[in-house]
């Protein structure tokens, strides 16, 4: 576990990933209810196979060091199903990254015969690991964390970056990459519909 660094409340000033071009990133929280469940961790993956775990202050949240890695508009960011990691941290750390790379959209884009789209089945189909989704559920307020949530929250960033290239190529084989880039650009209205307590079903007739 070198190649995971675990910190307090926020990231250090001496670690610089204002270079990265990519960075992979996931959340936890105690629940899937905004404002009442609170944001816990902020993992940030690299492709180089490095990766931070940032144990949140839930008191203040307060974590500019964090918050302005994530405010770069020169770092593209990776997530899975990136509205509820952006509702997260726009909720909680009033920080919106801009440059945003969503996997769970792209296959739906792209692999339009599956409809297996979880992180677990792309790790599976893209990646060719099978990785347990276990430590999910598991405590993630608990102020030490066990080895297996460690791994766990590591994994979760670890292969973003081979399934953004696969669908990438995929999208731009099958012509939709344009209709992607135009995703991204609607998930940041999503998520202040939903902050601001619209639910999406208010498109539906």
């Amino acid at each position: 576990m070198n190649n995971i660094k675990i910190f307090e409340n926020d990231l250090p000033p001496d670690i610089d990933l204002s270079k990265e071009k990519v960075i992979g990133i996931d959340n936890e929280a105690l629940g899937l209810v905004l404002g009442r469940d609170p944001l816990t961790l902020v993992q940030l993956g690299l492709e180089s196979k490095q990766f931070y775990l940032i144990k949140l202050n839930r008191e203040t949240y307060n974590a500019p060091n964090l918050i302005n890695v994530l405010s770069n508009s020169s770092t593209q960011f990776i997530m899975h199903y990136a509205r509820q990691d952006l509702l997260w941290l726009k909720y909680h750390l009033k920080v919106e990254p801009k440059n945003i790379f969503c996997t769970k959209v792209a296959s739906k884009l792209a692999r339009t015969a599956s409809s297996a789209h979880g992180y677990k089945d792309l790790v599976k189909e893209l990646c060719g690991k099978e990785i347990s989704k276990k430590e999910q559920q598991s405590d993630w307020g608990n102020p030490n964390l066990s080895p297996k949530q460690i791994n766990y929250a590591a994994q979760d960033t670890e292969y973003l970056f081979e399934i953004k290239k696969k669908l990438t190529k995929m999208l731009i084989r099958e012509k939709r990459f344009d209709l992607f880039e135009k995703s991204m650009k609607v998930i940041p209205t999503l998520v202040d519909m939903e902050i601001s307590g619209f639910k999406l079903t208010t498109f539906e007739h």
